[in-house]
């Protein structure tokens, strides 16, 4: 499954990703921001880097539309790791490498756009005095 592939069916890639077209691309620069940071100094298993990251056409997940629809799908659907990596040709331990990754990488961007949920939404307020 790939981004290219998918977004010629805008209802489609809306089931799977839990976004639109137009929203994607809008979240998309921001998540670009923070994949660039994170993987200029540090590997995929979190390892401080030693040499210059280059993408590599063979990965599972070359492009970076292709990394943020593997996690919005993956959160939007719930799946198994298991199946989840199988649908993007990786085993379960790869899976869950990209997944605990590219989710911290999506709280970073959500969290520069100002989307996050406000913490404060679970607080419960007491009730008045009688």
């Amino acid at each position: 499954m790939t981004y290219d592939k998918l977004r010629r069916n805008p209802a489609r890639f809306a089931s799977l990703a839990g976004l639109s077209i137009s929203e994607f691309n809008s979240l998309l620069p921001a998540f670009l921001e923070q994949w660039e940071l994170y993987s200029a100094r540090f590997t995929l298993k979190g390892k401080v880097r030693e040499r210059v990251s280059y993408s590599r056409k063979t990965s599972k997940l070359p492009k970076i539309e292709d990394k943020l629809l593997f996690i919005l799908s993956y959160l939007k659907n719930n799946s198994s790791q298991e199946n989840h990596g199988a649908i993007y040709g990786m085993t379960q331990p790869q899976c869950n490498n990209w997944v605990r990754l590219l989710n911290d990488l999506l709280c970073m961007a959500l969290n520069s756009l100002e989307k996050l949920p406000d913490s404060e939404h679970l607080r419960v307020d007491p009730l008045p005095e009688q």
